[in-house]
This record gives structure tokens, sequence and C-alpha cells, in this order.
């Protein structure tokens, strides 16, 4: 159960196989190792067993690191559970290789990255819990996350420029818990038309985002047991029986939504 934190070093190389049948809680890398030194560091760490390993910087530090094609390669031959890549700077022009070595992990979170777009995903992905928080993205990516079939857990989270929902998840039987809040999400048609053929949607949390328009169609997520609205400006609410088919809600929250009753079935279906 030992954790080991070599951050803010200015480590030049890891001798390969220095890490080898060694078994870590955590391992913690940011902003150890010198500029540029990152790839070839990291192929140092062959033969680990880790739980949780956190690679990246820290976002006051002056060694800026971009994403560079293959950077993380040297993580395939490494075993973890869960993997954490935090503050770096620019994925350019290549990004197809960030999901290659850390497909089978469990848990991967993202936190603080100039991605844009969602990389390739490896066929056969492993992946359960998926976080990316402080990404670049504009566009809910849904169609690539959708590749991530094992997905039970998906977090998109204080994405300041994500700001349209137009893309659809589709096919993830396995997801249960969509977190899309604190962005500045506006759109419409909510929700069924974003969710297709996942059956066991059970959370989902759009609180603090722009404007979202609830027409009553919520066919494909009505499994849904928790339903926060919270600080989003909604429309339709207040006005018809938007939660109709919600019969298996169990919480909900629309506080600080603007919302005006003016129905008195708003609340209609809500049998839970």
């Amino acid at each position: 159960n030992l954790t080991l934190v070599l951050s803010l070093n200015n480590i030049k190389s890891i001798e390969p196989g220095a890490f080898a049948g060694i078994h870590l809680a955590e391992l913690a890398l940011r902003s150890a190792f010198e500029i540029s030194m990152m790839q070839t560091s990291l192929q140092g760490l062959a033969g680990l067993q880790v739980s949780r390993l956190i690679v990246g910087v820290f976002n006051d530090d002056d060694r800026e690191q971009d994403f560079e094609k293959g950077l993380l390669d040297g993580l395939c031959q490494v075993q973890m559970e869960e993997f954490v890549l935090i503050c770096l700077g620019d994925f350019e022009d290549d990004t197809d290789t960030l999901f290659d070595c850390v497909g089978n992990v469990s848990t991967i979170r993202l936190v603080d990255l100039g991605l844009e777009q969602i990389s390739q995903v490896p066929v056969g992905s492993k992946v359960k819990q998926l976080e990316c928080k402080k990404c670049g993205f504009d566009d809910v990516p849904a169609m690539k996350l959708s590749l991530f079939k094992e997905l039970r857990v998906l977090r998109i989270t204080k994405n300041r420029s994500l700001k349209t929902f137009e893309q659809k998840f589709e096919g993830l039987s396995n997801l249960e818990v969509i977190d899309l809040s604190e962005n500045r999400l506006t759109f419409s048609r909510c929700c069924s038309r974003q969710f297709r053929n996942c059956p066991n949607l059970k959370h989902l949390n759009l609180s603090f985002n722009s404007y979202i328009r609830l027409t009553g169609d919520f066919n494909n997520v009505e499994n849904l047991l928790y339903l926060d609205l919270q600080h989003t400006t909604l429309f339709g609410p207040g006005s018809y029986p938007v939660f109709l088919s919600l019969q298996r809600l169990i919480y909900l929250d629309i506080s600080h939504t603007k919302t005006e009753v003016k129905f008195q079935c708003t609340f209609c279906g809500l049998n839970s």
C-alpha cells in the first residue's frame, strides 16, 4: 500500500526495469521530469503494478508539457487500475495515441488538458469510468465516447468552451451515470434524442449550465432515478407535464432554474 510521490523533481531518466515487479498504491509524477524527457522516462516504468498513476505537471510550473505522439507509449507495460493525466498543454497534430496504452485501465481522469477532441478509442477498451475535467471541448464528444462500450460512469465537467450538445450517445448499455455539470451547455429537446440505447442510465447531472429546453421526451432514459438540473435556466417545466414518463425518478432538483409553476400537473408522473 505504499504511495510514492516523485513530483517536483528534475528526473533526467528512469533506468529500464527500475520499477519491474514493484507494487504501489499510488505513484505521482507531476512536474517530475526535465523538459522533453517525459516520454523517455515513462518507458522506465515497465513492469510496474500500481493502483493509481498520476502523470502531468502543476499548472503554475514553467515546464509546460504538450502532448506529443507516443508520449504515453511507455505505459503499455504498466499494470494500473486508475490513470490520471493532468495539466498538459496543446494536443496539436495527432492525439490518436492518447488511449493506446491506457485503453484497458478501469478508470481514466483527464484534468486541465488542452484536449479539444477525443482521441481514437482502441477496439475492446475496458474503461469503465472516464472523467474529462477542464478540457477544451466545444461540443459534447458523444460519438467517440460511445466507442467505450464498457463505460459505466462518464463525467465531463468545468469545460468553459463546452456550449453545444449536438452529438448523440448510442449503444452504451452499461452506462449508469453521466455528469455534464458546470459547463456552458445550451440545447433543446432534452433528453431522449441525446441518449439512444442507453437503457441503464440512472443518474443524469446537467446542473450549472446555461439553457436547456425540456420537451417531455424522456422515452430513452425512462429508467432515470436521479435528475439534477439546478442552476440551469429551463424552458418547459411549469407549463406542461414534462416529467410524465419518469415514473422511477426518486430525486429531482430544479432549484434556481427560473421555473414558474403555472400548470397543475407540472410534476405528474413522479410517482416515486
